[in-house]
């Protein structure tokens, strides 16, 4: 994969979720707005992606990481139920633009459950992504050579 290609995935995602936060407001929306831990561990993969972006290719043993990232990350924001302050205030993006375009939403129990699964897997593709780059790192460090022989004085 390119590396600006997953930038551009990786930002992607992170838009999209922020947006679609924004389509059922709730207590999530106003905890990651009021806090800085909530977007910075979202955004790592953004700026993971920034950091390797000088490689300009990436193995499939880093890519594919960072596909789970963008896509978990996706579903959890498109599933996860953001809660308010009565019992009809739960509401899920998933719901909410289903009904934007006339279709019945159905029950939101089973999103917590989904969702739920959907950042859970996020987690454990971030832990995944951490692990990637770290044997990755360590696999393309070279140990300097010997030195050339028109600079070593010889031994007399």
């Amino acid at each position: 994969m390119r590396t600006n290609l997953n930038v551009a995935l990786q930002a992607g995602a992170l838009l999209a979720v922020a947006a679609l936060r924004f389509t059922a407001p709730g207590w999530f929306l106003i905890i990651l707005i009021v806090t800085v831990v909530g977007p910075a561990l979202l955004a790592l993969p953004t700026v993971l992606s920034l950091i390797v972006l000088r490689r300009r290719v990436l193995g499939p043993a880093v890519a594919a990481p960072f596909v789970a990232c963008a896509g978990f990350l996706l579903a959890g924001g498109l599933l996860m139920p953001d809660f308010g302050d009565t019992a009809d205030s739960v509401r899920a993006p998933l719901p909410v633009l289903l009904e934007s375009v006339g279709l019945s939403a159905g029950p939101t129990e089973p999103l917590y459950v989904l969702g739920s699964l959907a950042l859970t897997g996020w987690s454990v593709s971030l832990v995944w992504l951490g692990v990637a780059l770290a044997l990755d790192a360590r696999r393309t460090h070279r140990v300097p050579g010997p030195p050339h022989p028109a600079w070593v004085r010889p031994v007399s």
